[in-house]
């Protein structure tokens, strides 16, 4: 089985980095000088971009990774018998683009569920000021509707009056826009929320941190809005459509073959782009080994917690630039563990002024052996800049039975060290206060003939799979009227 330089597992017995996934796949042997369209980045966006514009539209096209391997932030690694997701996971038939695409090809019939999410019965928080508590799962579930109600609620306006359409968020009037200064913490201490319960109030603002692995301080009270309008203006949707269903029979990576198997044009992996250079009726790339490769238009899907490691010439607008500054705030850790207990479906999540490291965390299954459950694999997701060491399994360990749950044996934990990863820089994305209304128009513009697709600025399912084929879809019209010359297909340096 092909193996990936990437990932990490921990045993009692054994260490071992890089793992065993599907999503290895050879490069072309001889590339050209010269192509209709580059696309940089084998995520889905830049796989569906590929794939769309080499098989539907006849061009030469030519796919550049970084990386060993397709998917990008998604990825599935085979360890201890089991498929493992080990970026982005959960999909939902109400996340358009995705579902379409797994439509058809086939791979809705593989969906089923993570169990912690799906049917908990045990539902754990641990507050600002107490050790970890047993909450009903009614009495939680009530109390996130009955906040976010309120919390959701400004100037008289409710949550669909804030964002009526959260898949096209800067159709005008957008009121939401008067409101993007504020952080959750922020919104939390209004006035007009002092009858909450403080203690509710936690239990609240640690689900809304599971949004970006973030204390609600640098999370930004537009950024949970769009979660809430996108479950359907309710938490209970949120978390349905955002982490209960995920597909099986070979997980994310098998949709990301699926699509790389439509794409009839040249890859080449391992290859680092460094510079992109416009000339008059061209843009040059070139990469880290010193090869100078052109196109008649580039597509980037590089995240944007990394576009600052490339050169653009002529530069980005100082607009752009200062959205790539700020870049997301999305820097948690997500570790996979697997008990030794066989244990009931459940969810835990820890207010940011408690001492876990860990923000949430929820069992997933009972393993999938023929012999039947097999202890309890669960993922634990930690705060930003916290368990930044992946390979420093006693901290690992102990944090975990400190923060969530004393009394299991943990008999190993994979990972994929996002926020320490060159070409991530981050898990998915979340932005802060002060983005949204800045930087979202600016980000989906092209530059001149490069045009920039990411699940980072998608308009919905922002940091999702379904905002990454959202961004990549739109990359297709964006290249074919630039290659046209029609004038919205094409951006002034």
């Amino acid at each position: 089985m092909s193996r990936s330089s990437e990932g990490y597992l921990w045993t009692p017995e054994q260490i071992t980095s890089g793992l065993p996934t599907d999503a290895v796949h050879p490069s072309t042997p001889a590339l050209r000088t010269h192509y209709d369209v580059i696309v940089i980045g084998a995520g889905f966006a830049g796989l569906i971009t590929a794939r769309d514009l080499s098989r539907k539209h006849n061009l030469n096209v030519l796919l550049l990774e970084a990386r060993d391997r397709i998917g990008g932030r998604t990825w599935t690694a085979k360890v201890l018998g089991e498929e493992i997701e080990m970026g982005g996971t959960w999909v939902h038939w109400n996340q358009p683009h995705l579902y379409a695409e797994l439509h058809r090809y086939g791979l809705h019939r593989n969906l089923k569920t993570s169990a912690g999410s799906f049917t908990p019965v045990d539902q754990w928080f641990r507050s600002s000021s107490g050790p970890v508590e047993k909450v009903s799962v009614e009495d939680y579930q009530a109390t996130l509707e009955r906040v976010a109600e309120k919390f959701f609620a400004i100037d008289g306006l409710d949550s669909r009056a804030l964002m009526p359409y959260p898949h096209d968020s800067l159709r005008e009037p957008a009121p939401w826009k008067r409101y993007d200064y504020l952080s959750v913490e922020e919104r939390l201490e209004m006035s007009d929320l002092d009858g909450l319960p403080g203690w509710e109030k936690e239990l609240f603002a640690s689900n809304v941190s599971t949004f970006g692995s973030a204390p609600v301080k640098d999370i930004g009270f537009v950024e949970a809005l769009r979660w809430f309008a996108l479950g359907g203006h309710s938490m209970a949707g949120v978390f349905e459509l955002a982490g209960v269903y995920k597909l099986g029979s070979g997980g994310m990576t098998s949709f990301a073959r699926a699509i790389l198997g439509d794409f009839t044009g040249h890859v080449s992996f391992g290859t680092v782009v460094e510079q992109i250079n416009h000339g008059r009726d061209m843009v040059e790339v070139v990469t880290k080994d010193g090869r100078r490769v052109g196109a008649r238009a580039v597509v980037s899907t590089v995240p944007l917690n990394c576009l600052n490691d490339i050169q653009f010439q002529p530069p980005l607008t100082p607009l752009r630039q200062a959205a790539i500054t700020k870049g997301h705030i999305n820097k948690g850790a997500k570790i996979h563990f697997k008990l030794r207990e066989t244990l009931p479906g459940w969810f835990f999540t820890a207010h940011d002024g408690s001492d876990s490291s860990f923000v949430f965390a929820f069992s997933d299954h009972n393993g999938t052996q023929l012999t039947g459950p097999s202890g309890t694999w669960c993922i634990g997701f930690g705060y930003n800049d916290q368990l930044t060491n992946k390979k420093d399994s006693k901290y690992i360990l102990q944090r975990f039975k400190h923060d969530v749950n004393p009394d299991v044996d943990i008999d190993a934990y994979a990972t994929h060290d996002w926020m320490n990863d060159p070409y991530a820089k981050g898990a998915w994305a979340c932005w802060g206060p002060n983005t949204a209304s800045e930087y979202l128009e600016e980000l989906q513009k092209p530059h001149g003939r490069v045009v920039f697709a990411s699940a980072d600025w998608a308009d919905g399912w922002r940091g999702f799979v379904d905002g990454a084929i959202e961004r990549g879809q739109a990359a297709v019209g964006e290249v074919l009227g630039m290659l046209e010359g029609r004038e919205g297909g094409r951006a002034r340096l």
